[in-house]
Parts: structure tokens; sequence; C-alpha cells
């Protein structure tokens, strides 16, 4: 969770590092818990948002209440009220105060994360504080609250750029950001796929000028992903190899520049899909109950387009009687299907899609219906010529006994 938590921070927004120290209300010189949240949010117009506030507590076991709210500074109303309380063998929320489905949790109280999202940034959003409050039940009869603030920052809206790769090759994700002149402790680069709030983390290096390593790499999915561009140029691009169908979505990449007294991270989004030229796998006869059907099966992504060449070299018409094609989305395969082919002769099985094309061809020539429907009906005729040659063969004797 706390993994995921990180990658929500880091994909969403820039943030500066601000912290206010929790103190008891009965004691208040002594800090007993705080609460961290960034002093700068950076989201983008239409795009999801989060705003990050942890809290720490000194009872690692605690059970008691925990109460949230967060208040929107320029209008001075708290938008979102809740309390976490014990509940059988768990724990449950009670929302007293929401301001409808644009703002939700994302954090989990149990874990001191009582994070929020804005569903989809409005211009309006912009330059909006906003206020974190949490209380804690430091005794029966005695609590302790603290609270932190951020600055939502909203810039215009994002273009996402889009890559095509080809499953099996490879392919470079694209993430480039301004280069900073100041000098700084670590830069982080990381890489997401899916949704901001709910993604995989698939690559994560930090590089560091305080330590002897120059970088370490925390989380690389399968092995298959590198740093292919230059941070300090202001390139953050990542190379993928071995490409799977399901690499195909939305990846986000987020670079986290920290100095000791200011953190900003850079956001970038690029979309992959992951493609198959089209291409036949199998073209066959098939007869069942005296019934023959040409069976073509193609692969490609997006998924092929077959057609039918007859043997006069002339397109098929697609007849619901005479063909099927079926689509088999999760093998991204179709199977078209000609049912009894009219005459013998060289049939085609074209099957295409923007990335490819591919033809493939059979011959029925020697297995003409017609041809076949003659000799069929030929050797039906040899018993009814037999009569008739008998009952010829009897009339003719009958009359010339009786002639005698």
């Amino acid at each position: 969770m706390l993994a995921v938590l990180l990658c929500i921070i880091v994909c969403v927004f820039s943030t500066g590092g601000l912290h206010r120290n929790g103190r008891s209300l009965e004691r208040p010189d002594v800090v007993t818990w705080s609460v961290e949240s960034p002093d700068t949010v950076i989201g983008r117009v239409g795009k999801p948002v989060v705003l990050f506030c942890t809290f720490t507590h000194p009872h690692h076991a605690y059970r008691g209440n925990i109460s949230v709210s967060w208040r929107e500074e320029k209008t001075g109303k708290w938008f979102l009220n809740y309390t976490n309380y014990p509940s059988g063998n768990g724990f449950a929320s009670w929302i007293q105060e929401s301001a409808g489905e644009r703002f939700q949790l994302v954090g989990s109280p149990r874990r001191n994360d009582v994070s929020i999202i804005i569903r989809s940034l409005r211009p309006c959003d912009d330059h909006t504080q906003y206020t974190c409050l949490v209380e804690l039940q430091v005794h029966r009869n005695q609590t302790a609250h603290n609270f932190s603030q951020t600055l939502l920052m909203v810039t215009g809206g994002f273009k996402a750029t889009s890559v095509i790769g080809k499953r099996g090759g490879s392919s470079r994700l694209p993430c480039s950001f301004s280069p900073l002149d100041k000098k700084v402790a670590s830069i982080t680069i990381l890489w997401t796929k899916g949704n901001p709030w709910k993604g995989t983390t698939v690559f994560n290096q930090t590089r560091s000028s305080s330590v002897s390593t120059p970088y370490t790499i925390t989380v690389n999915e399968g092995g298959r992903y590198e740093l292919v561009g230059n941070p300090e140029q202001g390139d953050a691009s990542i190379g993928v190899t071995d490409l799977r169908m399901n690499d195909s979505g939305d990846y986000f990449c987020c670079v986290w520049v920290r100095n000791s007294t200011w953190e900003t991270v850079i956001q970038d989004e690029t979309g992959l899909q992951v493609i198959v030229p089209a291409t036949i796998l199998e073209l066959s006869l098939v007869t069942d109950d005296d019934r023959e059907t040409l069976v073509c099966r193609a692969e490609g992504e997006p998924p092929a387009i077959i057609t039918w060449i007859g043997p006069e070299n002339s397109a098929l018409p697609a007849n619901g009687s005479e063909m099927r094609f079926t689509r088999d989305p999760e093998r991204h395969q179709v199977v078209g299907e000609l049912f009894r082919p009219r005459t013998g002769g060289s049939y085609h099985c074209v099957a295409e899609n923007g990335h490819g094309r591919d033809t493939r061809e059979i011959d029925l020539s020697a297995t003409d219906n017609s041809y076949s429907n003659f000799i069929i009906g030929m050797l039906c005729l040899i018993p009814l010529i037999k009569f008739l040659l008998l009952l010829i063969t009897g009339i003719i004797l009958f009359i010339k006994i009786k002639e005698n």
C-alpha cells in the first residue's frame, strides 16, 4: 500500500516538503506526533490530482478514533469530514460531510495516510489552499489535533504522446522535462502503468549525488525496462524490450527532484499500443456431414479483417448464409469460414489490418463439387439403369413368346 501511495504522490503532483508538529491539548509544550503534506501540488486541467497528507503517532497499536477534516481556504468550507473508528474485528469510516464524488479518499487512516484525490481539476481550482486537519484520541477523554496546508496550482491541459510497438520488439517511452539549474541531492525517475492513483509501478530508479553508488533501481518489472534518456539533459525516457500484448496502456512518468529544502515533481504521460501485423495462421478445408467449409484463421492487433477471393479473382460478397466470422479477443485472432464453395478452383484468404497484409491460397480443383455431384449421381443411377434394362429385356421376351 505504501509503495502504491508513493507512486500516487509522485505521479500526480510536484511537492515541496512541509510538516507541522501535533501537540497534546493538555500538554501543548510536548510534541507527540506530526502531520506532513507538500507545500505545493501542481496538477493539470481535466486530470486527477492527489492532495497528500500523512501523520505519525507514538503508539503503534493505536486503536482509537481518527477524525479527518479537509477545508478549502478560498471558501472557508469543510468539504470532507469523516471518522475512522473500531468496528468488530476491524475498522470502518463514518463520513459526516462530503462535497460529492469529485473528492474521494485514497489513503488508509490506519496506515497513517489520510490523502484524498480530486478526480478532475478545473481552472477555478488554481491557487487554492487546502487544510488537512487530523484529530486523534490520546486518552479516553483527551484528544490532540494537528493540521497541515497545501497550495494547489493548476496548469493548462495535458497533451499525451502515443507510441506504437510491435509484439516481441522494443519501444521507447519518451519523458522530457526542463533541466534544473540548481544542484540537486537526488533524482528519482518513476514510471507507472494505468491510472495514476491505482497504477502498477514498472520502473523506479534513484540517482543520488551524496553516495558512492551512482544510482539504485528498486523496481524493474520483469527486467524489461531500462533508462535510455539522460536526466541531466531533461530526458527521463525508458526503453521496453520483449513487448507483450498486455503492455498496451497509459504510462505515467514522474521525475522527483530533491534538495535539502525543496522537492519538485514533473509528470509526463505516454500511451503505448502494442500491435501485431495481420498474419494468417491456418487455411484448410474441413468436411463435416458432407458439407465442405474453408476455414481461415488469422492473427492481428487491431483485429484482422478477412476477405475471400474466389476462383475468378474477385472478392466474394459477404453473405450470412455462406460466410461466418468469429473473433477471439483474448488470443487476438479472427476465424473466417466459407461454407460450401460452389465451384472448383483457387480460393484466396486475405487478412489485413492497419499494420500488415497476408494472403494464402488453397486449390479445390481436385474436389470440384459439380464433378463430385455428377459422380455421385451416376452411381445412384446404376441400379435404376439395371432395372430398366431388365424391364425392357423382359418386355421384349414377353412379346416374342406371345407372337410364337
